[in-house]
């Protein structure tokens, strides 16, 4: 069986979202998974691997919600995968609270943040 090489899990978050790359806006129906690090988004689009991007969650509660900077690391088959690169520091609680609430073991989430406070 593979190593598992990821930092942080994922969960499941079916909101909205808008995915800004080379200037062009990309309206997301469904975040696939979601996590502190990065994101699968259900997005039929053609991006070039490494493009800068900037990824926005809707949030009504929020004001304009979270906001996130981050590259595409891969896209086929209908997803989009982002790796997360910077995030200001309320967008980050806004981040990590989303994934809180909404993982299966908060206890594990809550120690991957204290293991790595910031987006890496």
């Amino acid at each position: 069986m593979e190593e598992e090489k990821r930092r942080f899990s994922r969960v499941g978050f079916n909101v909205r979202a808008k995915l800004a790359v080379e200037g062009r806006e990309h309206v997301v129906e469904r975040i696939a998974n979601l996590s502190v690090g990065g994101c699968l988004l259900e997005l039929d689009e053609s991006l070039p691997p490494g493009a800068a991007a900037l990824f926005t969650i809707f949030l009504p509660r929020i004001g304009p919600g979270v906001e996130v900077h981050g590259e595409v690391v891969r896209c086929g088959e209908g997803m989009v995968s982002l790796k997360f690169t910077r995030i200001d520091p309320e967008n980050l609680y806004h981040l990590q609270n989303i994934i809180r609430y909404n993982a299966s073991d908060p206890d594990q989430i809550e120690q991957e943040i204290k293991s790595h406070p910031g987006l890496l």
